[in-house]
């Protein structure tokens, strides 16, 4: 775990030469969904190619958030970008109420994530 950067309420962690945790702080909706955008467009840019998305510190997430996520899964592959989110978190019930939990991978520690992309 070499280097962080600060992306507003985003801080981001290399946990390899192509492996990039990206933490998000507080609310993911369409004001900074955008940021967020912006941050995993840099690292993918920077020569990442795991992605973990740690939203354990996500108190609101709308659907503009969550199409970020789905985009760089998507932009990534499968098995290449995973989620650390919490069971009885509000992050996970978006997930579940879109339906999207089951096509992503949803783990509920950095280190399982990790563990889970390749």
């Amino acid at each position: 775990m070499s280097s962080y950067a600060t992306f507003d309420s985003f801080t981001t962690e290399r946990f390899d030469p192509s492996g990039v945790t990206v933490r998000a702080h507080g609310e993911l909706d369409i004001a900074n969904a955008p940021v967020l955008r912006q941050c995993l467009t840099e690292e993918v840019d920077a020569g990442a190619q795991r992605m973990v998305v740690d939203l354990t510190g996500v108190t609101f997430m709308d659907s503009v958030a969550l199409a970020v996520v789905l985009h760089f899964r998507r932009r990534l592959g499968d098995d290449r970008l995973a989620v650390v989110i919490q069971d009885d978190s509000y992050a996970r019930l978006i997930f579940d109420i879109s339906g999207i939990a089951q096509t992503l991978t949803l783990v509920p520690t950095v280190e399982a994530a990790v563990a889970a992309t390749i």
